[in-house]
């Protein structure tokens, strides 16, 4: 194991990794926890003999002479449950491609849902130990077991997706997982945001001038929480802006109330705010917002109607098309393969979108299994 924190040291092992076929790779990472935002915390990579843990937040190395090897197409990179860290290299500039996640492999196998620790103790025999999952990866210097569990977290990959290519090609299901390797490629995460703070439910039971109150309330303490480099829920609880937009005159025990942290309990803050608050519903009056009107507003009859059909719809297209499908899938390959290539969720996008963003694989099955069962796809879904 070698700890990289140079850059001469990074731009060496990058060298080394663009030569080799595959790679193991794994993220460390902080999603609003610890620290403000979505930051990479540790970078691991495995070549099969060599395993590196590259840390980002060192000031002596830039962590973008890693990414033209994480996205180059002749190198297979191997992970485990990608989803979130996709995300998080996509939001910094990093477009990995050939991505063979083992999670999206053992569910077309028909394995249980379950950490990595589990399936490497289940399929391979292999024990990794006590996690450091939840730890601060932002600490350093890195405790004996955060590097330990972060090794663990590439040094088997390779053993394992062995193992699994193997019970592939035994089942004949190598196109399933071509499909899904596909599916990785076409993404796009970069545009998404990564640190959503105000929400739909954030609305309860406030009036629309008091709604437009608290996110003016919300926006100044992400600010603040920036400022700091802390999570917003550590820096003041939501819940309390939300009384505070329904009742200013909590800022009266504004000393005194508990889940704000210590920094800006000051009368400079408390003046600030009582000013923001004053200012924003003078705004939320002069575009005509209403004091007494609920800013959750029930969806109008049609719309109600619009639902209640979709949900007809999908209800009738389980009952006559994919339910007997994932049955007949379920005695061939088992329940969780059924469920993962067509759980509720995927069987009511296809119906809203009568198939046009489904997979080619899919479609194939599809096919099949209805010609198998003399299933009509044609009131659900087109071109299969």
């Amino acid at each position: 194991m070698q700890i990289i924190t140079h850059q001469e040291e990074l731009e060496s092992i990058t060298e080394n990794l663009s030569n080799v076929s595959r790679i193991a790779a794994d993220l460390e990472f902080d999603k609003n926890y610890y620290r403000y935002g979505f930051n990479l915390c540790l970078v691991q990579l495995f070549d099969g003999e060599n395993c590196y843990l590259v840390d980002p937040l060192s000031d002596d190395l830039n962590i973008k002479s890693i990414f033209p090897v994480l996205e180059d197409p002749e190198i297979e990179i191997i992970t485990f449950a990608f989803g979130e860290d996709l995300r998080l290299l996509h939001s910094l500039g990093c477009f990995p491609k050939n991505i063979y996640d083992i999670d999206i492999a053992t569910s077309l196998l028909n394995y249980e849902p379950g950490s990595l620790t589990k399936l490497l103790d289940e399929a391979i025999d292999v024990d990794t130990g006590k996690s450091s999952q939840t730890s601060n990866w932002f600490q350093r210097p890195l405790t004996d077991q955060q590097k330990k569990y972060a090794a663990h977290d590439v040094l088997h990959l390779f053993d394992l997706k062995d193992k699994l290519d193997r019970e592939v090609k035994e089942k004949g299901i190598e196109n399933w997982l071509a499909g899904e390797k596909k599916s990785w490629e076409e993404d796009d995460f970069s545009d998404i945001s990564n640190n959503q703070i105000i929400r739909e439910k954030d609305k309860n039971d406030l009036s629309e001038v008091e709604w437009h109150i608290f996110k003016a309330l919300m926006e100044y303490w992400d600010e603040k929480a920036q400022e700091i480099n802390r999570p917003l829920f550590k820096v003041i609880k939501k819940d309390l802006l939300q009384q505070i937009a329904a009742k200013p005159r909590t800022l009266g025990r504004w000393h005194r109330t508990r889940g704000i942290h210590r920094k800006f309990k000051s009368d400079e803050i408390k003046e600030e705010l009582q000013d923001l608050i004053r200012n924003a519903k003078a705004e939320a009056l002069e575009i005509g917002l209403s004091e007494s009107e609920p800013a959750y507003k029930p969806l109008p009859q049609d719309k109600k109607q619009e639902i209640r059909q979709h949900k007809q719809l999908v209800s009738r297209a389980k009952d006559e098309f994919f339910n007997p499908i994932k049955k007949a899938i379920e005695d061939d390959f088992g329940k969780e393969t059924a469920t993962f290539l067509f759980s509720n969720r995927i069987i009511d996008e296809i119906v809203s979108n009568r198939g046009s963003n489904l997979e080619g694989y899919k479609k194939e099955i599809l096919k099949k299994y209805s010609d198998r069962l003399n299933l009509k796809p044609d009131p659900y879904i087109d071109n299969i």
